[in-house]
């Protein structure tokens, strides 16, 4: 239970209601939960709210709901982000900052830096280097060679693989795969020939891979994710790609060999990117869209392949034109 004032005062929100009142969590709008705190994303949603059972919400101040508890903020969307560290369920822990479970394998010539935790089966190889504070969780696999910065958080089951380079502030989630064999093949003779893998991955501070995914390391240099870059789950990133600063990659995309990513791309759910392609700055691809050719102008993308999409809309309506049937009337999907 927290009270509406320490919330208030904990986002320096002003607020307009009772700060004794007190919530048991946060909630969406859809969920509609009595005594939770929900926000106000966007006006349209205010009908809504007011008809809701939530007691209290985040607002802009010129978007109060009357007989609601608000806290004002000029930014609800951030404001409810940062209360959700509240309430966030507990992790697994430790005992103590720096304890090395006694069913860890740490090799002699490893370092764990201070205040690191290694838990339970974890399996850490030669030279290996872990920063400071760093909380490495049961079932990890880290090969050798391997630096890894400051304050990472590496969960169940994800594998680093040898060389692999993360920097501070890096999130593995449970399963992800750094450093695997990039997929090459020399064909000879009617057999498929293993090319052997000499590079590795590098990923820059702040960079978060989703769980279950794959980024295999470079054939002779580095496979690189830039500074900040989301990765969703699912995701796989091949050999040689470079994926610049503050990208956002989302689930069941595909991005083949040698193919380089601007800063600040959108890939949404799905996209399939052919190899050794350029995608400029400042691009956006939509979901279930394919990427055959460079792209080489910032803005908003979608087909197969893809076409910009005022483009893409216009084609789309021309072809349900030319599809429908005498006397059909045009319908919504469920």
């Amino acid at each position: 239970m927290r009270r509406l004032g320490e919330l208030a005062e904990r986002i320096g929100a002003q607020l307009a209601g009772d700060p004794m009142f007190e919530i048991t969590g946060l909630c969406g709008l859809s969920d509609d939960l009595p005594l939770a705190l929900s926000f106000l994303g966007k006006p349209s949603q205010r009908r809504a709210a007011l008809a809701s059972r939530i007691p209290a919400f985040i607002t802009r101040p010129e978007h109060a709901l009357e007989g609601k508890h608000c806290l004002l903020h000029p930014d609800p969307d951030l404001a409810i982000v940062e209360l959700a560290r509240l309430f966030e369920p507990s992790h697994l822990t430790y005992a103590e900052p720096h304890i090395i479970h006694p069913s860890a394998v740490v090799h002699p010539t490893a370092v764990i830096g201070e205040g690191s935790s290694v838990g339970a089966h974890v399996v850490v190889g030669e030279q290996v280097r872990v920063g400071a504070r760093c909380v490495i969780h049961p079932g990890v696999v880290i090969m050798n060679r391997v630096a890894i910065g400051d304050d990472c958080v590496i969960h169940p089951n994800a594998v680093v693989r040898e060389d692999s380079v993360l920097g501070h502030r890096v999130v593995l989630q449970p399963g992800a795969v750094v450093g695997g064999d990039g997929y090459g093949f020399l064909e000879r003779d009617g057999r498929h020939i293993k090319i052997p893998q000499l590079g590795h991955v590098v990923l820059e501070d702040d960079v978060e891979i989703g769980a279950n995914t794959t980024i295999d390391r470079g054939r002779f240099t580095a496979t690189r994710v830039g500074r900040g870059t989301k990765v969703d789950n699912l995701v796989m990133i091949a050999h040689n790609v470079q994926v610049g600063e503050q990208c956002l990659i989302v689930a069941q995309t595909g991005i083949s060999g040698s193919t380089h990513l601007g800063d600040r791309v959108t890939l949404a759910g799905q996209v399939g990117v052919t190899g050794h392609l350029e995608i400029c700055s400042d691009v956006t691809v939509m979901g279930k869209s394919v990427v055959a050719k460079h792209v080489l102008r910032p803005g908003v993308y979608a087909g197969i392949p893809i076409r910009p999409i005022a483009q893409w809309k216009k084609t789309v309506a021309k072809l349900n034109a030319l599809a429908r049937e005498p006397g059909d009337t045009e319908s919504s999907p469920d």
